[in-house]
């Protein structure tokens, strides 16, 4: 077992899986010979700490066959560094489980069984027919839809399809550890931490595309297309995926150079200038990052689209369009330049803020010839070879994406501030440089253009821009009307929406 541990502030003991998780026991050889080593950055060689210096504390958990699992560090751990602890361990729980437990139980409500005794419970529950099913996974939950489709548990035992439509949100463009011997299904690959577990590999797509490193043709939803099980899907991400959870990858081959065909029975999504998790409208103090987190309000689009999908499934009512960044019109771009500073399409530089100096790119890791066979890990590799090449979305001068390449929320289509993907990791939670993990940033506009001069701000300033609340609010309707039209958004939604832009009219007092 390899866990990668990050604090993000000083400490002497930590859980080695993280908040309120549990780890795997060591054996007693694996207790006798662990090893911890620490590197600033994903890329650095690995300093290995002696083991007098460090040791392991195992205590049951009452109900569970995984344990609590702490490190002590003599000297402490610092904040942002990454500690790698490796030691054999046992007793792997049945993760695959879960995934056959989803496909029997909805095939089995849709379905029913000759079992007559289970029968009479499904008739207790007096639950209406089903003639469709519908999947809606958001995060982890999303990721662990697409390896569904993977590994083909979209067929029931009766060679059935499971579900009709299956909609992953924010799960950008990989997988996760949900069938696994010694999986972990919560630790997610990102810029700085978890880069060699097997979350993130090929395929990204929902078509077929090539692995150029192993020659290998292959789709998420190949396994579903020979089995006449292929559901209507719909792939919705925001900006945001794309810097920490390489979205581009699900629609572009997997070294970025050019777009992928995409299935006529797929939509693709990208909601504009919005981080991971959906907000408020109004913006909050940093945290987690160096800049306030991104405050624009995502899920109302998002539940609009769910809609469409069930409509698309029972009715065959066609979706609105895809909407997502290419390559093709340089809408989707390199977040770096062959020399490593930030490509102006992706970020123009501003006094005062710092960018990112990276972002995340999935490894192309071998985990031996059993992993996708039978989800056995016999390599940990520590390094990668090669890595596939995620693109990011191209902003424009204020550093916003666009309306024409991406689904922009109203807060951005008519912006006050610059509404960032990404952002970068708190002072005092060490690593500065590097991203923070599923948020993004909020930059205001400068009131006046006095004050914008005097910031060095190349922005233009709010008085630029509009000639008054009135003129801000008409033209924030209209975005949001807009959407309305182009069926991104129920006209139920409307008001949240005019709401959030009515709280700014304090910004032109």
């Amino acid at each position: 077992m390899r866990y990668e541990v990050i604090v993000n502030s000083d400490s002497n003991d930590v859980n080695i899986a993280g908040g309120a998780h549990l780890a795997y026991a060591p054996t007693e050889a694996g207790l006798e010979n662990a090893t911890l080593s620490q590197r600033s950055n994903q890329a650095d060689p690995r300093q290995a700490i002696a083991p007098d210096r460090f040791s392991l504390n195992v205590e049951a958990v009452e109900g569970s066959s995984q344990y609590l699992v702490t490190l002590h560090l003599e000297g402490g751990l610092k904040a942002g560094e990454i500690y790698e602890l490796i030691y054999e361990a046992k007793d792997p729980v049945l993760s695959g489980a879960g995934l056959a437990g989803i496909r029997d139980a909805v095939s089995l409500l849709r379905y029913g069984t000759d079992n007559e005794a289970l029968n009479a419970q499904l008739a207790d529950l007096e639950l209406p027919e089903l003639n469709n099913s519908v999947s809606w996974g958001v995060s982890q939950s999303g990721r662990l839809l697409r390896q569904f489709l993977y590994q083909g548990f979209n067929q029931d035992l009766e060679g059935r399809p499971v579900f009709d439509g299956v909609l992953p949100v924010i799960a950008g463009g990989g997988f996760g550890m949900f069938n696994v011997r010694f999986a972990m299904p919560t630790r997610t690959n990102g810029q700085h931490e978890n880069h060699l577990y097997p979350n993130d590999y090929f395929p990204f797509t929902y078509g077929d595309s090539v692995n150029p490193f192993t020659g290998q043709t292959d789709g998420i939803l190949r396994q579903a297309r020979l089995t006449n099980t292929e559901p209507k899907l719909m792939h919705i991400q925001t900006s945001n995926e794309y810097w920490i959870r390489a979205g581009s990858l699900v629609h572009t081959d997997p070294l970025g150079t050019s777009d992928a065909p995409i299935p006529d029975n797929v939509r693709i999504y990208s909601i504009g200038g919005s981080q991971h998790g959906s907000g408020t409208g109004t913006a909050r103090a940093a945290s987690s990052g160096q800049l306030p987190a991104n405050p624009n309000r995502w899920t109302p689009i998002s539940e609009t689209l769910l809609q469409a999908l069930i409509e698309w499934v029972a009715e065959d009512k066609k979706p609105p369009a895809s909407r997502y960044p290419k390559i093709a019109d340089s809408s989707l771009v390199a977040s770096h330049l062959s020399d490593g500073t930030i490509n102006s399409a992706a970020w123009r530089p501003m006094p005062s803020y710092s960018h990112p100096k990276a972002m995340y790119q999935v490894a192309h890791v071998s985990f031996g010839e059993n992993f996708l066979k039978d989800g056995i890990i016999d390599i940990h590799s520590s390094s990668a070879e090669h890595f596939y090449k995620a693109l990011v979305p191209a902003v424009n001068e204020d550093n916003n994406d666009s309306a024409t390449s991406t689904i922009l929320p109203p807060l951005t289509q008519v912006p006050l501030a610059s509404f960032l993907p990404w952002n970068l990791r708190a002072l005092e939670t060490g690593a500065p440089t590097e991203l923070a993990r599923l948020t993004g940033a909020y930059i205001p506009f400068s009131q006046t253009e006095t004050l914008a001069k005097q910031a060095q701000d190349p922005r233009a300033s709010i008085e630029q821009r509009y000639s008054s609340f009135d003129e801000y609010i008409e033209l924030y309707e209209a975005a949001t009307d807009r959407l309305i039209a182009e069926g991104y958004l129920l006209p139920g939604y409307k008001d949240e929406y005019m709401e959030m832009g009515q709280a700014n009219e304090a910004l032109f007092n």
